[in-house]
């Protein structure tokens, strides 16, 4: 009988620490917009993607060595919300995969590399600037040239207590953007100027070698006061627009990802 009881509460054991496998469907679309219509304020482009312990989806090998199948087409599950994608005007699929891992941490789970759409490598190098402008960065170092897609990064699933997915994307759209070329300095005559207009010119920051001049009534008055004037260019330029989100989800529910131009839909179900 105590064997039997031992027997029990090992397997019951077992059963406890087996890992859990699911199977994760991941579709990532841009919208067929200009940036330039979407009302944001876009943040500073974003600095570069630490892909290490990254693998492809396309790379069966590294994806094995790391516990990850890729799944065949006939077991994908979201293909009726990948079509009405395709035949939508406003947008663009540009990702759709799938795959089996197992319920690691997120340390312990490897990030899930997508690249996909348009490679402007050739047309621009790596800092965004068009290529055939000037080859030597403001650092006096040659330019850096690459493949450049137009969906570059990660995202990563895995378990802790609950499950999560975490995304570090860039979607890459050419652009322009107003390039300072030359700032000169006007005179700036005094004469028949309020004090009110000399305190908004030096407000506003456009006012330099000013130079400030006590009287006997304390008043300050300017002199040698210079206006500048600048002068820019406009220039293409690949602009990137990041996309990073954490979030909580559900097993077997379909989770949508929001982004002014871009989006991802998710669903992660057992798969015993």
């Amino acid at each position: 009988m105590k064997k039997l009881i031992f027997l029990l509460l090992c397997t019951i054991s077992w059963q406890t620490m087996a890992e859990r496998l699911y199977d994760v469907e991941v579709i990532v679309f841009k919208r067929n917009q200009s940036p330039d219509a979407v009302k944001e304020n876009w943040p500073e482009a974003p600095g570069g993607i630490n892909f290490s312990n990254a693998v492809s989806p396309y790379d069966a090998a590294s994806m094995a060595a790391r516990g990850l199948t890729l799944l065949p087409k006939s077991e994908w599950k979201l293909n009726a919300e990948y079509n009405r994608l395709s035949r939508h005007a406003g947008f663009k699929p540009l990702v759709h995969v799938a795959w089996r891992q197992n319920d690691g941490s997120r340390g312990a789970m490897p990030k899930m590399r997508l690249a996909a759409g348009n490679n402007y490598g050739n047309d621009y190098y790596k800092d965004g600037t068009p290529k055939g402008v000037q080859t030597v960065g403001d650092d006096g170092t040659e330019k850096k040239s690459g493949s450049m897609y137009e969906l570059d990064g990660f995202i990563r699933v895995y378990v802790q207590h609950y499950l999560f997915i975490e995304t570090d994307l860039v979607l890459r759209e050419p652009g322009e953007r107003k390039v300072l070329q030359d700032v000169s300095a006007a005179p700036a005559p005094l004469a028949g100027q309020s004090d009110t207009v000399l305190q908004d010119i030096a407000q506003d920051g456009e006012a330099t070698n000013v130079a400030a001049v006590s009287t006997p009534n304390d008043d300050v008055t300017f002199a040698g006061l210079q206006k500048l004037e600048r002068s820019y260019a406009i220039e293409k330029f690949l602009q990137p627009y990041a996309f990073e989100q954490k979030r909580r989800m559900r097993s077997g529910e379909i989770h949508y990802l929001d982004h002014p131009l871009m989006g991802l839909i998710i669903q992660v179900t057992k798969a015993n």
